[in-house]
């Protein structure tokens, strides 16, 4: 079957926009972080913290999160909204439903884990899951139009990363903080690519095959 060339390009460019959102937050959050933050022993969780585990007022790097997951949950509200307004799109009620929920999740996220963790991991728990789910969703429906090779090579990124997370974290294993960082490279590639609005490369026109052919 050909590729249905028809893609949604507002909702690239919003996907587009939640990648940067991520990664400016993270890195931002790192650097203002209120003591030397550990990236490989340290939990991203902890940028949105009040103090350090050390004590040390965390104001400059929580404030940098709270600001970057408010705008991540109304990215993801609009994405929503985008899939909601496009019935052509394959899946869009699942989609719709799952942006809704990513951006749930977001805003629960902000809650400081110092405060209330239980709370934290719930929108931590939404958000990831949600992006999972997507990106699961997005290559399921890739497997008829792009090489079942390079469909694998995605799913085998996405689920060994952030299944192998879930467990370490789960299993409260000392690793769980490293596998952490690769779950969240992982979500960042594949959202990345399968949601892509340009035609460079073959992985880049999975997103294209989100609407029907008309």
């Amino acid at each position: 079957m050909d590729i249905p060339r028809i893609i949604n390009r507002n909702i690239s460019s919003l996907f587009s926009m939640l990648t940067i959102l991520f990664i400016g937050t993270f890195s931002l959050g790192i650097l203002l972080y209120g003591e030397t933050f550990s990236f490989w022993n340290s939990a991203f969780s902890d940028l949105g913290s009040t103090v350090t585990p050390g004590g040390v007022s965390n104001s400059l790097s929580s404030i940098i999160f709270i600001i970057g997951m408010l705008i991540s949950s109304f990215v993801f509200f609009k994405i929503s909204q985008q899939f909601k307004t496009d019935p052509d799109i394959l899946h869009y009620r699942q989609k719709q439903q799952l942006s809704l929920t990513g951006g749930i999740g977001c805003f629960i996220f902000i809650c400081p884990y110092n405060i209330n963790d239980d709370i934290h991991m719930i929108g931590a728990a939404l958000m990831v899951a949600s992006i999972w789910a997507i990106g699961t969703l997005l290559l399921i429906e890739a497997r008829k139009f792009v090489q079942k090779e390079k469909v694998l090579l995605l799913q085998t990124i996405l689920q060994g990363t952030v299944l192998t997370y879930a467990f370490t974290y789960f299993a409260d294993m000392a690793v769980r903080d490293i596998a952490q960082k690769f779950a969240v490279l992982g979500l960042i590639i594949v959202l990345k690519i399968t949601t892509a609005p340009i035609q460079a490369f073959e992985f880049s026109s999975i997103f294209a095959f989100n609407l029907r052919q008309k």
